[in-house]
């Protein structure tokens, strides 16, 4: 199987966590064009799994992380201040 992934929208670390968990059933290989990211998958032979569900998880995980980065992005100050205050002598 093989999936385009626009670099644009998800970043490098975004896509290397994703393929990271997909590592002990397939073998991945990534090429980049411009900001286009070609990922071919192919499947381990203990991997009986239909590629359609691969796509889906694949997917779903790719989006769950992006939330996770913007969220740690927009709290970032938030959380230096918490952890300022937390270990302050005041």
């Amino acid at each position: 199987m093989v999936l385009t992934i626009d670099r644009l929208i998800f970043s490098d670390e975004v896509i290397s966590k994703t393929v990271y968990w997909e590592t002990n059933q397939y073998i991945i290989q990534r090429q980049l064009n411009g900001s286009i990211e070609t990922i071919s998958f192919e499947p381990m032979p203990q991997c009986k799994e239909h590629e359609n569900i691969l796509k889906k998880r694949f997917l779903t995980r790719l989006n769950d992380l992006k939330v996770q980065q913007i969220v740690d992005n927009e709290t970032k100050d938030l959380r230096t201040i918490l952890y300022i205050k937390a270990f302050s002598n005041n």
